[in-house]
């Protein structure tokens, strides 16, 4: 019995050295290391994934990140902005909504599936999404620059992650 717990917990030890090595490798490929292990790590699926389960919670990280400037924007809206922002805010909103409820869902169900492409292309347009919000504020002040640089880095680690899979 002292021999089968000494053998489990040795190879759970080596399963979660392999996927330690799994995220470290996957990280190195990446166009910003410390922010995707910080991405990483904030999820227990990391620890018994492979790169597929990596690449979902990517994705669901970006996500959430780019609910964010969604739910700015709806306040920023609702609490009569500068005019210069109106315009900007709902262009944002436009381009967010539709990340949110077609590209992502559509990314999810890809990667289930196995098809990665679908996935890249996804996060090709989010990264773009970020963009385009940003460059819509070129005449004024950005309320949103730091969330869009947020979703703009972190989509792009998303990118790097899912090219593992092509």
């Amino acid at each position: 019995m002292i021999y089968l717990v000494m053998l489990l917990t040795s190879t759970l030890k080596t399963s979660n050295h392999n996927n330690n090595n799994l995220v470290e490798t996957t990280c190195k490929n990446t166009p910003n290391y410390n922010l995707y292990v910080k991405t990483l790590l904030s999820d227990k699926r990391s620890t018994s994934g492979d790169i597929t389960t990596l690449a979902l919670i990517v994705v669901d990280a970006i996500k959430a990140k780019a609910n964010q400037p969604s739910e700015i924007i709806s306040m920023l809206r609702s609490s009569s902005p500068p005019k210069a922002w109106r315009v900007s805010l709902k262009e944002c909103a436009l381009l967010y909504k539709v990340s949110l409820t077609v590209s992502f869902p559509e990314a999810i169900e890809a990667l289930t599936k196995g098809n990665p492409k679908f996935v890249e292309d996804s996060m090709v347009g989010c990264f773009g999404v970020s963009q385009d919000c940003e460059e819509n504020f070129k005449r004024s002040i950005s309320p949103l620059t730091g969330l869009n640089t947020v979703v703009h880095e972190i989509s792009g680690v998303g990118r790097a992650i899912i090219r593992n899979l092509l």
